[in-house]
């Protein structure tokens, strides 16, 4: 064996020792998750709702009904960031307050109908979740009763129908909530997801946001939080979620996580030796397979396949946990492809990255 062989190797031992401790890292945090949350019967106060929306005409029918019918009543703000397929018609025909962003893109839509809260404590979703009528109750319980600037929810990604690529995505962003969660609850980590968010009012770092870029609302306003000492707190409960639908392909799939991957570099620590840990193991995987492929040796597909095995049973371990976590059903198929589908996409989420081709909503970021 030569000595690039070797030094892939050791690269290989390396990276996942990194990819084993950060696993345990997340099983053993995630006990610190207070899913028993404060009672959510005595909450009092008053919460709107920030909804920035772009040609969201066809889903957001269904997120304003939602609230609609929540048992605390809340105040809802839909703002229109340039849409061209009648989004705000729609939310004044079913009686939501619609006003035009001030400016492009997410943050400015966000700053834009932070100018018109005057409740308490406000919050902010996407136009394509669902919401259990629970839903405010149990996240404003956690942040008055946690004294919290922010609060933090699950989202969960619905495998409707329930084909293998659905319930891939659905596994798949249940491991990065599980580490989430335990992350928040432990104050090492400030991430989250702008889909299910509550925000004391006057904490809200609005100028914090950068509009310059096309999203990451809820990475730099967490961030922002954590930098000033602020309290972020997880609510664990199961009707303090929201749901939404998987995309429709790899490549969207790509786009949204590199548009993620993208805004790790003005974040705190843990996130970024996150997102290097995961990118180290996947892009040395990727180096063994082009070795043994080119080389032909026996060696080389021999560390090939123990590597490959080795990673398989770490990430077996977290995708048990995710589903403990959040009620799942995991199928021997969807365990034995995982690996190599969360691979895939590790690897085309960088090659969007480091091709320059990221974007969100036909902005490039």
């Amino acid at each position: 064996m030569g000595d690039l062989f070797l030094i892939l190797c050791a690269l290989a031992g390396a990276s996942w020792i990194a990819y084993a401790a950060f696993a345990r890292k997340v099983s053993a945090r995630l006990q610190a998750v207070n899913s028993s949350h404060p009672p959510a019967g005595d909450v009092s106060g008053e919460l709107t709702v920030l909804i920035p929306c772009r040609n969201e005409a066809e889903a957001l029918p269904h997120v304003l009904s939602d609230l609609q019918a929540q048992s605390l009543p809340v105040r809802i703000v839909v703002i229109d960031d340039a849409s061209t397929d009648g989004t705000c018609d729609v939310a004044r025909n079913v009686g939501a307050t619609c006003i035009p962003a001030e400016g492009s893109g997410k943050k400015a839509a966000l700053a834009t109908g932070f100018e018109r809260v005057q409740t308490p404590w406000i919050a902010t979703v996407d136009a394509d979740v669902r919401l259990g009528k629970e839903w405010a109750r149990n996240m404003l319980a956690t942040a008055v009763h946690q004294n919290a600037a922010c609060v933090l929810g699950g989202v969960v990604i619905e495998a409707t129908p329930p084909t293998g690529w659905n319930r891939f995505q659905q596994l798949e962003f249940a491991v990065m909530q599980v580490w989430i969660a335990g992350g928040v609850e432990s104050r090492r980590l400030a991430m989250g997801s702008g889909a299910n968010s509550v925000y004391a009012t006057e904490a809200y770092p609005v100028d914090a946001l950068r509009p310059e870029w096309a999203s990451g609302d809820d990475a730099f306003a967490l961030f922002a939080l954590r930098q000033q000492g602020k309290s972020i707190r997880w609510c664990g409960h199961v009707e303090a979620r929201v749901s939404t639908t998987a995309v429709p392909n790899w490549r969207t799939l790509w786009q949204q996580r590199a548009r993620w991957a993208s805004k790790t570099s003005g974040q705190d620590t843990e996130t970024r030796l996150t997102a290097l840990t995961i990118a180290a193991l996947h892009g040395v995987f990727l180096a063994l397979a082009i070795w043994a492929v080119a080389d032909g040796s026996r060696d080389g597909w021999l560390v090939l396949a123990a590597f490959t095995a080795a990673k398989t049973w770490i990430d077996w371990r977290l995708l048990a946990t995710a589903c403990r976590a959040f009620g799942l059903a995991q199928r021997t198929d969807d365990a034995l492809l995982f690996p190599f589908r969360y691979a895939f996409l590790v690897w085309g989420a960088w090659w969007q990255l480091l091709r320059g081709g990221v974007h969100w909503k036909g902005r490039p970021i």
